[in-house]
């Protein structure tokens, strides 16, 4: 990209004043462009009252929602960074977060319960004193009427309290860390606009209709928010399993997903796959798992987008044309996106011969600037660019990928621990401290299991203290109080001790697969739809025999499968919500019979 950089706000506005009247997003009402531009200048006004700009970071604790998008919007709008905290995530976790991002102001919703902030900061809309940041609550009284209070013109310079530029932070996105705790990826202005300027040429569809489905604390959903409101696009907010063919929704021209999600898409939501484009990113992406979703969809594009949250979302593609044919192993990630230099090289950083393995680096416009209060963890992973200008920098991936003689990049494996589950960057030394952390276990491993049709599980192995026995199910019950969802493993496998090579590591080739058939004594299914629903749980868990009792969870069900359950069942008539199995877990309390 060259010359001026434009930066995300400044790129809405100007799309806002094009087309004013155009419906810029759906969530049961329709916001259009200049509505959504007036709200969020009335926040970004009562934002930058706070003292809210340029090198502050606000966090947003708020789930899909228009109130996120114009929340978003403010904070860039005021100069801030903005830092997006999933409100499902567990307390310890959140309460990390906003320490660590020392947020100066948190957005959350009227409905949430006590925000950890530090030194126990003023609630506006809620309880609490005047000390630390203050937390503002969308619909509550004061925060109607802080707002109301505020112009919906654009911000002055004047009413700035610092202005912004494309070297100053745009978000900082936390990853699993290996050190236990989460760590901050600052992105900048710069490395946005260069994503963001790639993403509207190369994918023309986000004109159209695309759906934000995930979490904005995973940068997919840069892709599916910010490329079409920069463009002109409508942004349905949505999950994949509320829409329901038929229900006048019209279907989507471009769609991201992470490779887990084609599963979902080829049998229970058919009607979310996008016309246009389709962009799969995240985690490795192999040719079965295309061909089983492209069957049903010739005439699409499918791009294979590769890129780490430190790379700013996708900084290398593969892009497969209606017609173009696929290996059923796993798809190349292909030629980096404009701006971006890729070298493949070994242990000195010489460069590696196409054909031999080697370590991918990434150089380029689109690096983040480091790890947020992380100067050590930043130095070691954006090194020195041997092959570039005086002074750039070059990110050290940890991924070993391959040349073809054609050029193109195969994406291989990884060099350490660190792995992807259902697109999410986990490190296995943050689940295996949250396992351990438990007060019955001594020690703890974490691995990874693929299992087909399923993807990729974790499971955790836990030796219990001295005289302790304790029930797999509280030490994941004690996880899945300190980590995300998507990091809780699937099981836990009791040992008396971790088996070790010779050299003292752990020697994973010799710990046992879990046994997900263990659980209570069977009961009978009595109803053609209890018969039903305990055959596509079984089918998606991949268990014989399931009863009326068991635990779709302990049976190694995740919110994934549990997505695809719901879409399933209401195929069969049954009409109950990813989050009803969340809750009830089982067939009898799914079907109306709970005990």
């Amino acid at each position: 990209m060259t010359g001026q950089v434009v930066i995300l706000p400044d790129s809405f506005e100007r799309q806002a004043a094009r087309t004013p009247d155009a419906v810029a997003l759906v969530d049961g009402e329709e916001v259009t462009y200049a509505q959504l531009d007036a709200r969020a200048n009335r926040l970004a006004r009562l934002l930058a009252g706070q003292g809210l700009g340029a090198g502050d970071v606000c966090a947003v604790l708020l789930g899909r929602s228009v109130e996120l998008v114009v929340s978003v919007l403010a904070v860039l709008k005021t100069g801030a960074a903005y830092v997006p905290v999933d409100p499902e995530d567990p307390a310890d976790r959140v309460e990390w977060v906003l320490s660590d991002s020392a947020a100066r102001v948190v957005l959350t919703s009227a409905s949430a319960g006590a925000v950890p902030v530090p030194t126990g900061g003023g609630d506006r809309g809620g309880e609490g004193d005047a000390d630390g940041p203050p937390v503002w609550r969308w619909h509550t009284p004061e925060f109607d009427e802080a707002l109301a209070a505020q112009g919906d013109g654009p911000l002055l310079d004047e009413e700035r309290v610092r202005s912004c530029g494309p070297g100053d932070a745009a978000y900082v996105i936390y990853t699993s860390g290996s050190s236990g705790r989460p760590k901050g990826v600052v992105v900048e202005h710069r490395a946005l606009s260069a994503y963001l300027t790639y993403a509207r040429d190369s994918y023309p569809s986000v004109g159209g209709l695309s759906l934000l489905h995930s979490s904005v604390s995973f940068d997919m959903a840069v892709t599916t928010l910010y490329a079409p409101l920069t463009a002109g696009g409508t942004v349905r907010i949505t999950d994949l399993t509320d829409a329901r063919p038929g229900d006048g929704v019209p279907s989507p021209t471009f769609l991201k997903v992470t490779p887990s999600h084609l599963a979902l898409l080829r049998d229970a939501a058919p009607h979310c796959s996008p016309s246009g484009q389709l962009v799969v990113g995240g985690e490795m992406l192999t040719g079965t798992a295309l061909d089983n979703w492209r069957r049903a969809n010739p005439g699409t594009q499918v791009v294979n987008e590769y890129g780490p949250t430190e790379a700013d979302v996708g900084c290398c593609v593969f892009t497969v044309a209606p017609g173009d044919g696929v290996e059923p192993g796993a798809v190349p990630i292909g030629w980096p996106t404009p701006g971006t230099r890729l070298y493949v090289l070994d242990a000195e950083l010489n460069r590696v011969e196409p054909g031999r393995t080697g370590e991918l680096y990434i150089a380029g416009q689109q690096l983040a600037r480091g790890y947020l209060n992380q100067p050590e963890l930043t130095a070691a992973k954006f090194v020195a660019d041997p092959y570039g200008a005086p002074g750039s920098r070059m990110y050290r991936t940890g991924d070993l990928v391959r040349q073809r003689p054609d050029g193109e990049l195969e994406f291989l494996g990884r060099l350490d621990d660190q792995v992807k589950v259902r697109g999410y960057r986990v490190e296995l030394g943050e689940v295996e401290a949250a396992v351990a952390g438990h007060p019955a276990v001594r020690h703890a491993a974490v691995t990874v299991r693929e299992d087909p049709g399923r993807g990729a599980r974790l499971v955790a192995y836990a030796v219990p203290e001295a005289g302790q026995s304790p029930e797999p199910e509280e030490i994941l019950k004690h996880t899945g109080s300190r980590l995300p969802d998507y990091m809780v493993p699937s099981a836990v496998v009791l040992m008396r001790a971790l088996p070790l090579t010779t050299n003292g590591k752990l020697d994973t080739k010799k710990l046992p697969a879990p046994d997900f058939s263990t659980r209570t004594v069977y009961a009978e299914p009595r109803t053609a739809a209890e018969r039903t629903l305990c055959d596509l749980v079984g089918e998606l868990t991949g268990v014989v025999r399931v009863g009326l009792d068991d635990d779709f969870f302990a049976l190694g069900g995740d919110s994934l499968l549990a997505a695809r359950l719901a879409s399933r069942a209401r195929k069969e008539g049954m009409d109950f919500s990813l989050r009803d199995i969340l809750h009830k877990r089982t067939v009898r309390a799914l079907t109306g019979d709970a005990k």
